[in-house]
């Protein structure tokens, strides 16, 4: 599929170009903006900027990344990479085979774009080249504009990939649909204005990261703002995704049983009659036996409870892993809530504004956004039956309703959002 000529950059376009570009104005250089580009995915991510290059980042380090003010461009992550002596290839985002960066890597991948320069910042994160790694871009206030004016930062914690659709999946990644299909109906251009996001795939892709930018004609709810000065924050898989719903390893087990016996009296007087010292040694070794007799038996109920522990986690973690199989079948599924992160933006479930038949619905909030959690009361449905429910009203639209963005299924828990 070829490109619209008008949106290409020289440096910095692969699929699709840079939709910043009208924001960018040509200005003095200023003070210098810094990146950090933080990796807390569980694999080695190569982020690359372009301007800017690339580097190797492990679970857990975080890249520093100094920009001027005056700059428009790109970070990405990389995945699938090896390099030797700077030369290389990656499975998504690979720009050349080069690990400094001069031009925009391949598709599938997650792209956080900026125009930096005049009185406000423009960033976002886009979607266009597909998906390969959930990402947050985040503004980090500074005192060089005063901590103030910055709108949200745009969040894709959500990751896409084990929900992509056939026709879109790719090694590493999600293609978005104008890289796969040349028809305008799939990627809202030319002639098809009035239907951007109605097909399948764009709302795909707009349920699963309602703040990126999908498709080429989604500016007006997809870019975001700050003053100039502001320094920014780039997250590869942030904390709230569906892998959060796993239950940690025990991090606490029971202590060891000590199996020393009392310490006997070292000054004691030793009688001299042959029956006293037989009585003695006697008494002492019944006191022996009943103490390794008690700590055997403490020792062995300490291992039966351990037991039990494991197995109940062990089926508790199975059960979850075929709960994440079954919901992870819905196409374009919302994103899944843990009963615990419910309960913290309900201020356990305090604030109830409506109740019906079915249950009750309780205010709460979800970062920046108010949001209304229905509590199901009917324990009894099932799985299936409550994946249906989820996914027919997760395809109603109307202007009538509020829109579906999330629920929870855990235990005996079902929940709306």
């Amino acid at each position: 599929m070829q490109s619209n000529p008008q949106h290409n950059m020289a440096t910095l376009s692969s699929s699709w170009a840079l939709h910043l570009l009208p924001f960018f104005l040509l200005l003095p250089a200023g003070s210098a903006i810094t990146f950090s580009i933080s990796n807390r995915c569980s694999y080695t991510i190569w982020p690359a900027a372009v301007p800017g290059g690339g580097v190797q980042l492990n679970p857990g380090e975080t890249w520093a990344l100094d920009l001027k003010a005056s700059t428009t461009g790109r970070v990405w992550p990389r995945t699938g990479c090896s390099f030797g002596a700077g030369n290389g290839s990656c499975q998504t985002g690979d720009c050349g085979g080069v690990l400094s960066c001069t031009s925009s890597g391949q598709p599938p991948h997650t792209i956080a774009e900026f125009s930096l320069g005049g009185q406000t910042d423009f960033f976002d994160i886009s979607l266009l080249d597909g998906f390969n790694v959930p990402m947050d871009f985040l503004p980090v206030p500074t005192n060089r504009q005063g901590g103030k004016g910055c709108s949200k930062g745009p969040r894709c914690a959500t990751n896409i990939t084990p929900q992509c659709p056939a026709e879109l999946k790719a090694p590493g990644g999600c293609n978005n649909a104008c890289t796969v299909f040349n028809e305008d109906i799939y990627c809202c251009t030319g002639n098809s204005s009035n239907n951007c996001g109605s097909t399948d795939y764009s709302r795909f892709f707009k349920q699963s990261c309602p703040d990126a930018y999908s498709y080429p004609k989604d500016d007006s709810t997809s870019t975001f703002t700050c003053p100039t000065g502001t320094d920014y924050l780039v997250i590869f898989c942030p904390p709230i995704n569906m892998s959060d719903s796993a239950l940690p390893p025990d991090a606490n087990p029971p202590a060891p049983i000590a199996t020393e016996p009392p310490a006997t009296n070292p000054i004691a007087p030793i009688s001299t009659e042959p029956t006293q010292i037989n009585s003695s040694s006697y008494a002492r070794r019944r006191v022996f036996a009943v103490i390794l007799g008690s700590v055997g038996s403490l020792i062995l109920l300490t291992v039966f409870i351990t037991f039990f522990a494991y197995k109940k986690r062990t089926r508790r973690r199975q059960e979850m892993k075929e709960e994440a199989e079954e919901f992870g079948e819905l196409l374009g599924a919302p994103t899944r809530f843990t009963f615990q992160q419910l309960q913290e933006a309900t201020s356990q479930f305090r604030d109830k504004i409506g109740e019906g038949g079915f249950g009750s619905v309780f205010e709460g909030r979800y970062g920046e956004e108010r949001i209304a959690v229905k509590r199901l009361d009917g324990a009894g449905q099932g799985k299936r039956e409550f994946l249906a429910e989820v996914q027919t009203i997760g395809n109603i639209h109307h202007i009538n309703l509020v829109r579906l963005i999330g629920f929870c299924a855990e235990k005996s828990y079902r929940l709306l959002v």
